[in-house]
């Protein structure tokens, strides 16, 4: 069953004209994995609740992620990216472990509105600007995690326009600078209207019931309109079609990756993919 229903997959994919996919909080990275790694678990107890220190967590956050980047996830974007090769696509992704700009999909093709580790804002968002991770507060972490350097020197980035707070641009901060994603957020709405009456497939991978009014409410309706569209919505527990989908869709309960994982992709998709 579960090789049919990939197949079919593949098959609508490759007949359609356009693929809207959505990635939801399914697809994103275990965070709870990161207490695996011991040293980050120590600096967690050694930094407690100190206001002082406590800005270092998303760093270390951030340089963990890369070092435990495990397999599955790896094989699952790759997987996707064969399921996509050569189609006019576009995705919607809500993870912020920046996994999905990794994965040799067309970064143009990507928004991410809740942002990620790329880049950093103000707290304050004064400018509404973005602005590179500086280096040389990275590099002090890194040595901070690596036991070569002491906790006291390091130092809070901050805003070279008001003083503000260095934080990464991502949707948990008090002001989150939406210029992060707006031009991507943009060209995925110029790309959207270009869908009308066209066959359409939409893939769902993941996404709950965590920010719904940005990928699964808005898919349900394009499809709903879209006679030609056909949606496949995986998820462990809300799989579930709209009403008005009958016939347009299909639920499938189980884990996103474990999906993408279990088969042989290139079998469905073809060998010069």
């Amino acid at each position: 069953m579960h090789d049919d229903k990939l197949r079919e997959i593949c098959e609508q994919v490759r007949e359609s004209e356009l693929v809207l996919v959505g990635l939801g909080e399914e697809f994103q990275y275990d965070w709870h994995i990161l207490i695996e790694d011991e040293r980050y678990h120590e600096i967690e107890e050694e930094i407690g609740d100190n206001e002082e220190y406590v800005w270092i967590i998303p760093f270390l956050q951030k340089m963990v992620l890369r070092r435990m980047h495990q397999d599955r996830w790896r094989d699952a974007y790759r997987n996707l990216r064969k399921i996509l090769e050569g189609k006019n696509y576009f995705v919607v992704s809500l993870c912020m472990d920046d996994y999905i700009y990794d994965a040799g999909l067309i970064e143009d093709r990507i928004v991410t509105p809740c942002g990620g580790f790329r880049r950093m804002q103000c707290d304050n968002n004064c400018s509404h600007m973005l602005s590179d991770i500086p280096e040389e507060c990275y590099d002090k972490v890194l040595e901070y995690y690596e036991k070569k350097l002491p906790v006291e020197e390091l130092h809070e980035p901050v805003c070279d326009k008001c003083g503000g707070k260095l934080r990464f641009n991502q949707i948990g901060v008090s002001r989150y600078a939406e210029e992060g994603y707006l031009k991507h957020w943009n060209d995925y709405i110029k790309w959207l209207q270009g869908t009308v009456n066209k066959k359409l497939c939409v893939l769902e991978l993941g996404v709950g019931m965590e920010y719904p009014s940005i990928i699964r409410f808005p898919f349900e309706k394009v499809v709903f309109y879209n006679r030609k569209a056909h949606m496949y919505r995986v998820h462990r527990t809300l799989y579930q079609m709209g009403e008005g989908m009958e016939g347009r869709g299909m639920g499938i309960a189980e884990n996103p990756i474990d999906f993408l994982l279990e088969s042989d992709i290139k079998s469905y998709v073809g060998e010069k993919l």
